[in-house]
């Protein structure tokens, strides 16, 4: 046992777990806290314009590096700030550590300056806010218990359905004495992963092998296992056409014969005819939960008429479909057990068996591929379109023709999440990272932040609207203080453009002059990018959008494209 301050344990924890980061704003009562982290430079701290900010870089850096960092607020306003940044990460299934501090017990419940207790009339609670978008959220008011807190916080956030925690310390905790020993995780948590029942493996890989017209979606269980090595090697050994789901998208690469694209609501044609009961008999669905987007509000015909489920929670599996088998297990782990087994079975089928197979397998490849040309699957005429305002569609396209193969795309909420889903073709795991679950404005803004120190060697491009850019637009001075070169092309049609196309045709079909709060403020942007010391341009033409992103990349600055859309 050593005797040392509760908050240099912390620091000294989060050295022991890799944590390289914390992004947030000190305020007084957590200044404490955040001066443990000044003799530990190997943790960098980043100072943002706003907590959410902060969680929201958080989460980005976990989606791109899969290692935890911290986010930290100070008590009451910070701390509610804070909490609105991790919503997405609970959603998405993300592990961001999030800090605040809380006032002196001996003030809890009398009323006092930015009391976070909970005790007491009009008094918020910190624990009551955070319990809604984490895992855990815990209180901490025993110096003693700050070392069983930290591991039992990375044993959460790290295991089962991943997901964010929050501790909340009160003030005279983080600059106690305590006794403590410092364990390496494998001390109390567990490193390995969950391998699927084996029979139930064994059930699957019959079913794929004597499948008809099998298919795959992925979801973002496979990315976050690293499992596209494994998904790929089984396609291309039974030849089975693979979408994925929004959050899926880039498991798989886009560019190969068996990819139909992205299911959905927003998704490929492609995607959604081949997942229908009536073209495919068994669908292998691994870390999807079946969203509401996937399956365009739950139809009845989607799928397959048998499903084999893969996910790490149980409570999943046949939560939106009836299942013929339910696999609890680690995406990358099943899918390496399921390929053995399905290698297994065809070694020991007769030789005219194997050739059946051979042209089961062939037939459905020559189908896909018709399929794809029919429906025009990433050669749609409006990604060609020369019109001024630029198509969204075009611009995606400039984009991707500019970007390399790893280059990182992210995609905000709205149109902007849409047009990028189907028109942007991801060919690299995680080339493609968005706010799924939750959908929050301006998430990619201050999320790319967090994905280009989570990916510093590759390219990070920020696609999304006028309007949530503006949401969290001040966090640009954060890239620039921290020479952070993340490129924000903004699709700029001056509007709320989903609010409008909506009033338009979804909620009510009102007219023009019906139209109500959707006219966005028009911001000169690159006089904004200038304010920040980011570099700035306005492109007009799709034709310039490929030289204004290398004047982009070549400046070296975080950077702004306000593209001029329809």
């Amino acid at each position: 046992m050593t005797k040392l301050r509760a908050g240099k344990f912390i620091v000294e924890s989060l050295l022991g777990e890799g944590v390289k980061y914390l992004f947030g704003i000190p305020g007084g009562g957590i200044a404490p806290f955040y001066n443990e982290f000044y003799d530990y430079p190997q943790i960098k701290t980043v100072l943002t314009q706003h907590e959410q900010g902060a969680g929201f870089m958080a989460d980005g850096y976990f989606r791109a590096s899969g290692q935890v960092a911290a986010c930290a607020a100070t008590v009451g306003p910070g701390g509610v700030n804070l909490a609105s940044g991790l919503h997405p990460a609970y959603q998405d299934n993300q592990a961001v550590l999030a800090f605040t501090n809380n006032v002196p017990t001996e003030q809890f419940g009398k009323g006092g300056i930015q009391d976070a207790s909970g005790w007491g009339p009009r008094s918020i609670s910190h624990v009551g806010i955070f319990k809604e978008v984490t895992k855990w959220s815990v209180l901490v008011t025993k110096p003693e218990t700050v070392p069983e807190v930290i591991r039992r916080a990375f044993r959460i956030m790290l295991t089962g359905r991943r997901g964010p925690v929050h501790i909340d310390l009160a003030q005279e905790v983080i600059r106690a004495e305590i006794d403590a020993e410092l364990q390496p995780p494998k001390k109390y948590r567990p490193s390995g992963v969950m391998r699927g029942d084996p029979e139930l493996i064994k059930e699957a890989a019959r079913l794929l092998v004597n499948a008809t017209a099998p298919a795959i979606m992925s979801g973002g269980g496979v990315i976050a296992s690293g499992a596209s090595p494994e998904l790929l090697e089984l396609a291309t050994l039974l030849g089975i056409p693979v979408a994925t789901t929004a959050m899926g998208k880039s498991s798989f690469p886009e560019d190969h014969p068996l990819a139909v694209g992205v299911v959905g609501l927003f998704g490929h044609e492609a995607a959604n005819t081949t997942l229908r009961g009536d073209k495919t008999d068994v669908l292998l669905a691994i870390g999807t939960i079946f969203h509401q987007v996937t399956t365009t509000s739950w139809v009845k015909n989607f799928g397959g008429q048998k499903i084999i489920q893969v996910d790490s929670d149980p409570t999943e599996i046949g939560k939106n479909y009836p299942v013929e088998v339910g696999i609890v297990g680690d995406a990358k782990a099943v899918l390496q057990d399921l390929l053995v087994e399905v290698k297994a079975l065809i070694s020991k089928l007769p030789p005219a068996t194997v050739k059946e197979l051979e042209e089961r397998k062939k037939s459905r490849q020559k189908e896909i591929l018709s399929l794809k040309g029919e429906l025009k699957y990433y050669t749609e005429p409006q990604t060609f379109s020369d019109t001024v305002p630029i198509k969204p569609q075009r611009a995606v396209r400039e984009i991707r023709e500019f970007l390399n193969k790893d280059a990182i795309v992210m995609a905000d909420c709205g149109n902007n999440l849409a047009w990028v889903e189907k028109y942007y073709q991801a060919l690299m795991p995680k080339g493609f990272i968005a706010d799924g679950g939750h959908t929050a404005m301006g998430f990619s803004v201050a999320a790319s932040i967090g994905v280009k120190l989570g990916a510093p060697n590759r390219q990070v491009v920020d696609v999304c609207g006028n309007a949530s850019f503006t949401m969290l637009s001040k966090e640009v001075n954060t890239a620039s203080a921290y020479d952070i070169p993340v490129v924000w092309c903004i699709l700029n049609d001056r509007n709320l453009g989903m609010i409008i196309q909506g009033q338009k045709f979804g909620y009510g079909v009102w007219e023009p002059e019906r139209y109500i709060v959707t006219q966005s403020y028009v911001m000169d942007f690159v006089k904004f990018a200038e304010a920040c010391h980011a570099y700035g341009q306005v492109v007009e033409k799709p034709t310039e959008i490929k030289d204004a992103l290398k004047n982009a990349f070549d400046s070296g600055k975080p950077s702004i494209i306000d593209i001029r859309i329809d």
